[in-house]
């Protein structure tokens, strides 16, 4: 017993030592980091306090994160997630929002997207605008959804995404130049992918980034009437991808301006091709409210003609059959915009019939009302003006 005793006795400091020395190992540990505040989605009269907003919560929700060694951020423009256009208040947001989280996040560099800000860029924030969708809890009034997602460029995780919302009035729905004389809408496969990259749907970016930094150069220099700057902008982006809609559509656009109609139109030849390819054509062809009536604003009659010239030819070379659907704005009775609907797929498929022999056996109308609205507030302007479309569906001709 007493020899138990003393063998405790010579142990015991060791082992108050040992114990010792495992608390103060666990007391150095750093404390969890705090939590991050809850952001609440908020509801802003203008662009500063929206602006305001976002930078403020990306701060908060980036607080733990570790900075990129790339100090440069390029910063997307707010673009439309329904009809991937461009405003002027999208290009303005993008220009506030980069300077104020500066500011904010300083040494980071928030800058617009372009080519020198997409080289080797590790962070970059993307950004869209929305008309708010009818299950959306909104206070009284017309509000438009803003929605940034700063992600990791070489792997398109999503480090945080904010949405917010700002009053319409505050917002011009109005098109920049360059989207307001596109004959098509891009919501294709790439638009449906810049989307769904703000919900961690993509790859690698670096590739995206450095496309649509061309893009942006490229439609900078049209919109500032630099023509042969925006055309070899917009060549040098077939160059990687033959088939862009966007480039292909600059060329056209560049072309028609420069008064190069011959070029134009087989520019406009290779963008229906393009498109039929692809299954699908979204040419642009907006209708007064109410009516089949085009919009007769400029030369924009003449060039619809040349457009449906284009379609009814090169459908037929490729022997494909297209269905044609026309839509209406989401106001009026429903019976009378079945009607609209349809009498507007008829005058379109009149219209291609005019230089088409074989227009009446593959081109097919139909008439679906307001039940496919892509934006559906029933405002009849800039802001809705995709729901008075007609689209082209192509399919193969068997069974026609």
């Amino acid at each position: 017993m007493l020899r138990w005793s003393n063998t405790l006795f010579r142990i015991a400091p060791i082992l108050c030592v040992a114990l010792l020395a495992g608390c103060e190992k666990e007391a150095v540990r750093p404390p969890p980091p705090p939590p991050i505040p809850p952001i609440e989605v908020t509801f802003h009269r203008d662009m500063t306090s929206a602006v305001a907003f976002l930078t403020k919560s990306l701060g908060q929700q980036l607080m733990n994160t570790a900075r990129p060694a790339q100090t440069v951020v390029p910063v997307e423009e707010f673009f439309s997630a329904q009809s991937a256009e461009v405003t002027s208040s999208g290009r303005e947001l993008q220009r506030l929002l980069a300077a104020s989280l500066s500011q904010s996040l300083a040494p980071l560099n928030f800058v617009p997207l372009d080519i020198n800000s997409a080289n080797n860029a590790q962070w970059a924030l993307l950004a869209n605008y929305a008309m708010p969708t009818p299950t959306e809890r909104l206070q009284p009034g017309n509000w438009i959804r803003l929605q940034v997602a700063m992600v990791e460029s070489s792997t398109g995780k999503v480090l945080t995404r904010i949405n917010t919302y700002l009053d319409s009035a505050a917002f011009n729905s109005e098109p920049t130049q360059f989207f307001k004389d596109a004959p098509m809408y891009f919501t294709d496969s790439r638009h449906r992918d810049r989307v769904g990259a703000m919900d961690g749907q993509s790859r690698t970016l670096n590739e995206v980034l450095a496309l649509q930094s061309e893009l942006a150069t490229a439609v900078n220099a049209y919109e500032s009437n630099r023509y042969a700057e925006a055309e070899q902008g917009f060549t040098n982006i077939r160059k990687v991808a033959s088939n862009h809609p966007t480039a292909l559509t600059g060329l056209y656009q560049t072309y028609w301006r420069t008064g190069r109609k011959a070029e134009a139109e087989q520019a406009f030849n290779e963008l229906v091709a393009a498109g039929i390819d692809a299954g699908t054509l979204s040419v642009k062809l907006l209708f007064k409210v109410g009516g089949t009536a085009f919009v007769d604003s400029a030369d924009l009659p003449i060039q619809y003609r040349l457009w449906m010239k284009s379609v009814g030819q090169v459908v037929s070379t490729k022997n494909k059959c297209v269905d044609v659907t026309g839509h209406a704005s989401k106001s009026g009775s429903p019976e009378y915009n079945e009607r609209l609907s349809l009498q507007r797929a008829e005058s379109i498929v009149a219209l291609i019939a005019q230089t088409s022999r074989d227009a009446r056996q593959r081109f097919k109308s139909a008439g679906r009302g307001y039940q496919e609205t892509i934006v559906g507030t029933g405002a009849n302007d800039a802001t809705d003006a995709i729901d008075r479309r007609v689209e082209f569906k192509v399919r193969d001709c068997a069974g026609n």
